[in-house]
């Protein structure tokens, strides 16, 4: 696996601080963390969102598409 880059670990960190802070207690199932980040992701590098805030809803409105509980 290639080492991460600043940008990408930071795009990543913005991503789990987001799904922290507005799914918090929403049980998913293990793989579908690798497309929440992907979500976030395509989310950041089309423009849609731009900071945690932003990327909130978008995450939130994709797990409530997967939860288990």
């Amino acid at each position: 696996m290639a080492k991460k880059t600043k940008k990408q670990i930071e795009i990543d960190n913005k991503i789990d601080a987001a799904f922290n802070l507005s799914c918090s207690g929403i049980q998913i199932d293990i793989l579908d963390i690798i497309k929440v980040f992907d979500v976030g992701r395509q989310a950041l590098a089309s423009g849609k969102a731009t900071d945690v805030e932003s990327l909130k809803p978008i995450i939130r409105e994709f797990v409530e598409t997967i939860r288990r509980n």
